[in-house]
């Protein structure tokens, strides 16, 4: 088998690594590549003999960030990656496909497969390690920071040992009195005016920050997000924006061609359940935040830079008619993107979205022509009014 390396143990985003272990040696290969380039891993060769197996499994699955499962026959046939799999499902974790041979899921598996981020079938662990990083689905925030690259464990025996060694010399001044500097000079009153002086020390919350109050740019995001999560007055907390799987909004609300609208009994829009709210919404920080949106309309408003959006993984539709935009460099990581409406925006070169896996379709208007695009690309344009 080829060498392991230690699973990651913290806090901090770490990814999943669902695999069935008749095939290790060419997991481990893989992701071997990508742990050596400062990624956080997790995979059951972390666990403790004679720990509670399912109870650790379960226990990752849920702090994990991203699950990558690797699909071979084996895997199918495996129990425990069937129990994983609908695990993360059930936790709506992001998941990517990686096939080890070219297989077909069964019924059973293709619920939980579906609509997921697809590698095919690659020769070597190289270029498997490659084209996950290529699929935009191996964030930055998966890498060790520079203090986690910090050997602790020899800094802290060096600290111990200097230490030791300082102790044992100012030991030996005190002995022989050749410290005379041991002396206190400073007055009690001037100690405390240097303590009252001092800068107050900076606290990092960490995964605290999750409990606190989100903070909304403007009215109708916090309007679209309280309707998503039915809280109409209390606090919302930054944990709770993972509910949110779908915001509308529309600056024109004469406009009644928007695909998959509809009215509800209270003659208000609706898109895919959600509700549509009238307004001007230009900051897109808040949402590049909603790690689970599927689905984002921003018809008819001042939205010029959507480069906010590019984490946000499980994103569907995308609905930026009539907007300012006039570059789609932002979207090409969007893996699970299947559906782009850029109708009467300044768009004209369609050829950064050629490399995203899920697209079908890109929905233009005629006033957008003459648009650039790649004669074998893999998704439709649709020409509208």
């Amino acid at each position: 088998m080829s060498k392991l390396f230690k699973p990651y143990e913290g806090k901090r985003p770490y990814l999943f690594i669902s695999y069935p272990h008749k095939q290790s040696d060419q997991v481990i290969d893989t992701i071997r590549i990508l742990h050596d380039q400062g990624y956080r891993l997790w995979y059951d060769e972390g666990i403790p003999a004679g720990s509670d197996w399912p109870a650790n499994i379960a226990q990752h699955m849920r702090d994990c960030e991203a699950v990558i499962c690797f699909i071979s026959e084996h895997f199918l046939k495996s129990q425990n990656c069937f129990s994983e799999i609908r695990a993360a499902v059930h936790l709506k974790k992001p998941i990517l496909i990686l096939y080890l041979e070219d297989i077909e899921p069964d019924e059973r598996w293709k619920p939980l497969l579906q609509n997921r981020p697809v590698i095919p079938v690659l020769d070597s662990a190289q270029d498997r390690a490659k084209a996950i990083l290529a699929a935009s689905f191996v964030r930055r925030r998966f890498r060790h920071t520079w203090a986690e690259r910090i050997p602790w464990q020899k800094l802290t025996l060096t600290v111990s040992l200097l230490m030791f060694l300082t102790a044992s010399t100012a030991f030996w001044g005190l002995v022989t009195g050749r410290f005379s500097f041991l002396q206190t000079t400073s007055a009690p009153e001037q100690v405390r005016e240097d303590l009252q002086e001092a800068p107050p020390a900076i606290v990092d919350m960490g995964a605290a920050q999750q409990f606190f109050s989100v903070k909304f740019p403007d009215a109708q995001q916090e309007k679209a997000i309280r309707n998503s999560l039915g809280k109409q007055e209390e606090d919302i907390l930054s944990e709770e924006l993972s509910q949110v799987t779908q915001l509308h909004f529309c600056g024109n609300m004469v406009l009644k061609t928007t695909n998959g609208v509809e009215f509800d009994a209270d003659k208000s829009w609706r898109v895919n359940g959600a509700r549509v709210l009238e307004g001007s919404v230009e900051d897109l920080q808040l949402i590049g935040k909603l790690s689970y949106l599927e689905g984002l309309s921003l018809v008819y408003q001042p939205v010029s830079d959507v480069s906010a959006l590019h984490d946000l993984v499980l994103l569907k539709e995308l609905n930026l008619a009539g907007t300012k935009v006039t570059s789609l460099e932002a979207l090409a990581e969007l893996p699970s993107l299947e559906v782009l409406n850029l109708q009467h925006t300044q768009i004209t070169d369609l050829r950064p979205l050629e490399n995203l896996p899920r697209l079908k379709t890109v929905a233009v208007s005629r006033d957008m022509l003459p648009l650039t695009w790649s004669g074998d690309a893999r998704f439709e344009v649709v020409l509208t009014k």
